[in-house]
Parts: structure tokens; sequence; C-alpha cells
């Protein structure tokens, strides 16, 4: 599931990297006040993308001047960063508070605003969201660790296009994840199968690199894919087009389902829970972005739905167990 370069998941289908800071998003090091001492001015706030995948700003920070990053986020998500750097960085929520943990409790703007304890700091600032988990989990009433046999091994494309803006694949995925199927009471089971809905994941991974990359081939997210997958994929800002018009691609150099964990037939919406280990790189006009490149471990949730008969991945989300 690759789309890159803003929505870098469907990378998640495309696959993330989270960074694990358990530390406090508010100022700590030595020389570094609770609250800082200057205000941030418009032209000093740049609007970053944030998702599951690492994001990497680097800049100069000093002590009578500040740099900001703003980001929009959910209730629910959580902020991740890191820097090597001696710097001071505050975290302020959409209400203007300073943030004493990196849960986000509001739906809105945040802002990241970074300055020096004294004199001039380089820095390399790492920052990610973590998507809330899907309520889909909480109603899993089947459970298996089946081990498989990875289906297939895609095979490098070749290496030729042109830069892009890394995180598409992802993007806007948070608000669609935070919508629950409605009438979560009422039991039926499906006629889908664990070894259907398997197989459909397996297409949908085979077909990617297709889809994006070279020829960008939309058919292919018609036949497996409906409902919010194919909306988002195909859609005139998704990210298909992102890369197409980019001159983007991910290659794919493996992209393995290695075990079952969860699978259901009688909720309102079946759905299989699987361990993927996908390497993939994202090619741009100033080469492979490494930011957005490498190899991903992580365990995502596939939902399905019939249409004309058939069935077909209707979403998707990234967990975390």
């Amino acid at each position: 599931m690759k789309k890159l370069i803003i929505y870098s998941t469907l990378l998640t289908l495309l696959g993330c990297q989270n960074l694990d800071n358990s530390s406090s998003p508010v100022a700590e090091a030595n020389g570094c006040p609770e609250k800082p001492s200057i205000s941030l001015r418009e032209n000093e706030v740049e609007e970053v993308s944030l998702n599951e995948q690492i994001v990497t700003k680097s800049g100069q920070a000093k002590a009578n001047k500040a740099i900001g990053y703003q980001f929009q986020a959910e209730s629910g998500q959580k902020l991740s960063y890191a820097t090597d750097a001696d710097v001071c960085i505050w975290v302020f929520a959409p209400d203007n508070e300073i943030l004493t943990s990196r849960n986000l409790e509001k739906t809105g703007k945040y802002i990241i605003q970074v300055s020096a304890p004294q004199g001039t700091k380089s820095f390399d600032l790492q920052m990610s969201l973590d998507i809330p988990q899907v309520a889909a989990t909480s109603n899993v009433s089947l459970s298996s660790t089946n081990s498989i046999q990875p289906r297939s091994t895609v095979k490098p494309q070749e290496e030729s296009r042109r830069k892009i803006n890394p995180s598409v694949i992802n993007r806007n995925q948070s608000q669609a994840d935070n919508e629950q199927p409605s009438n979560n009471n009422i039991q039926t089971t499906h006629d889908i199968t664990q070894e259907e809905a398997l197989d459909l994941v397996q297409q949908w991974y085979a077909a990617k690199p297709r889809i994006f990359g070279p020829p960008y081939d939309t058919n292919l997210v018609a036949q497996l894919a409906t409902g919010r997958l194919y909306s988002f994929t195909t859609a005139s800002n998704g990210p298909v087009n992102w890369l197409e018009n980019n001159n983007a691609y991910y290659r794919y150099e493996k992209s393995d389902i290695t075990n079952i964990l969860e699978f259901s037939n009688s909720s309102n919406r079946p759905y299989i829970k699987v361990r993927v280990v996908e390497e993939l790189y994202l090619h741009g006009r100033n080469g492979i972005d490494r930011q957005q490149s490498g190899v991903f471990r992580n365990n995502f949730i596939y939902v399905f739905e019939k249409e004309n008969g058939n069935w077909k991945i209707s979403d998707y989300k990234k967990v975390t167990r």
C-alpha cells in the first residue's frame, strides 16, 4: 500500500517507523525554562504533515529567535520526537497550553517551538504521530497466531525518477481511522473465510508495485478495493496521482505477510489482522528518500466489504499490537 509521498501508508500499507520517545514534550534540558521567553512570529512557523512515518527537520536554533513546526492532529493521537542537539523544545496545544505529555487530547493545530538555551545550535528534529488504534481490535472474538509462508517477494523496478514530499500514503487516514462502524452490537456471520481474506490482502501487496509506481494502475485498485480505501487511493489529491504527477514511485524489494494474528467474519464488518514485513524505497528526483525507505515490520487490520457479490478490501489500519 504505498501511496506515497504524503501518505507514506497507504504506505501502511507501506509500513511506518515510530519514534519511541517516552519523555515529556516539555523542555527539560539544562537552561530551558518551563515556558519560552520569546514568541513565534508567523513567518517563523513551518507547516508539516505528521503521521506514522518519521519526518526530520533541520535548522539553526538561536537563543533570541524561535523556530516553529505546526501540524494537524486528532484527539487520542500521540506525538513522538527526538533530537541529539542541545536545544529547548516546547509543544503547544490548539488552546496554546504547553503539553506535559506526549498524549494529544484535542483535535486541531499543534506547534512545536525550538530555541537554543544560549547562542546558536544546529539541530535535526525527528517527529511522528501515532494513529489511535481502531475500535475493531476491541471487538475481536476469534484469535489465532498462525505462521504462514510468504506468498511472494516483489522484485525491484528500475531506478530513475524524481523527488517527492514524503508522507503521502498515510496522510488524511487518521480521520478515517477514527470513524467506527455503526451497529456494533449486531453479530452477523459473513461468508468470507480466513483463507479468502488472506488471499485478498496478499493480492493487494502483490499489486502495489504497479499501483504506487509505473504504470500507476488504478484498475488494480478497482479490482481489489472498495469504500474508503478505493476513494483514498484514487482521489485526485491521493497518493497515486501525487506520485505520478511528481515523477515519484515506490520500489518494493520485499512484501511478506508473516503471521495471521486475528480473523473475524462475525463482527459488523469482517476483518483480518496480519503481521507484515516490507522492504521498500521511495524514489524521487533527488534519488531515494531515506526517511521513507527501508525495512518496516508492522501489524495491520484489513476490513472487508462486498461489492457486486465480490469481497474487497474497504479499509485498513496500522495497529501497535
